[in-house]
């Protein structure tokens, strides 16, 4: 064999492995990718298992219809949840809790080890929540917010929150939380009369009572409440609610612990004179 013919086989015998080196490469590159798929199914499964394994021994039966998670973020994000309490009782005041989005950060330099929750389109039988935004011991922003009445009060809402907002302050007090500012904006109160004939504001020296044994409760710089417009229906009577707009503001300004009581009687008397002008 000549020289030239020798020559000649060369650039085919390197053209033949780089051929076949870059197919290896290919295939090393589809199966890693594959596994990492597969990897990060299993990881989803295992960790959406544990998570409702973990509910279910706190007394929850839970289904999740979607997860996701980044280990550069540090934080999970839940689909479609919902919750039934196994136990009676707890099923019959919560019934069954769904979220359609929850989102956690965690922050390993905190003892809880929570850096962020974000929650949207959560409801349950004590009401409803568009919007839930908290950085812990910083901030709590919250949208859409629905209190229920007691079903002996016609299980309707009762309390219809635009907004809360509330910005924490340093500590104060040991065991108590301290706000600079708690902000709420009240769409509507719902007042109502059981076929009994009690309004669910007949229960307001209760409430006093209460209020004047809470040592615990958070200390506030500045407290606001707009309140709108106030409703008032009786279910003895066949008739829609009749509204009544208020457009009141309650603020109390540096009295982060007496404030409590304050704040009652003024809501109080708003509910009052809402009442005389609906003519109960």
């Amino acid at each position: 064999m000549s020289e030239s013919d020798a020559n000649s086989t060369v650039p085919a015998t390197q053209s033949k492995w780089g051929k076949w080196l870059g197919i290896g490469c290919g295939g090393v590159i589809v199966l890693s990718l594959i596994g990492l798929i597969a990897l990060n199914w299993g990881i989803k499964r295992v960790i959406v298992g544990k998570i409702e394994t973990g509910l279910e021994a706190k007394g929850w039966k839970a289904e999740i219809g979607g997860f996701d998670y980044s280990i550069a973020s540090k934080e999970v994000k839940l689909r479609d949840f919902v919750g039934v309490p196994t136990d009676a009782k707890q099923l019959a005041e919560r019934g069954e809790i769904q979220v359609a989005h929850a989102r956690v950060q965690f922050d390993t330099s905190r003892n809880d080890k929570l850096g962020a929750l974000d929650i949207r389109g959560a409801q349950a039988r004590f009401g409803k929540l568009d919007e839930l935004k908290l950085v812990p011991d910083k901030s709590i922003a919250v949208k859409g917010l629905v209190f229920n009445n007691p079903a002996e009060f016609g299980g309707g809402p009762l309390l219809d929150f635009k907004e809360i907002r509330i910005e924490y302050g340093p500590e104060l007090e040991r065991g108590r939380d301290h706000f600079k500012v708690l902000h709420m904006e009240l769409s509507r109160l719902n007042i109502v009369k059981n076929k009994q004939g009690l309004w669910l504001t007949d229960l307001s020296p209760k409430a006093q009572d209460s209020i004047r044994n809470n040592d615990k409760g958070p200390t506030i710089d500045r407290l606001t409440i707009q309140i709108g417009e106030i409703a008032f229906q009786d279910l003895s009577v066949d008739r829609p609610p009749q509204v009544i707009p208020m457009n009141r503001t309650i603020q109390v300004d540096r009295n982060p612990k007496d404030y409590a009581l304050g704040v009652f009687f003024q809501l109080v008397g708003v509910v009052a004179e809402a009442k005389r002008k609906a003519g109960y």
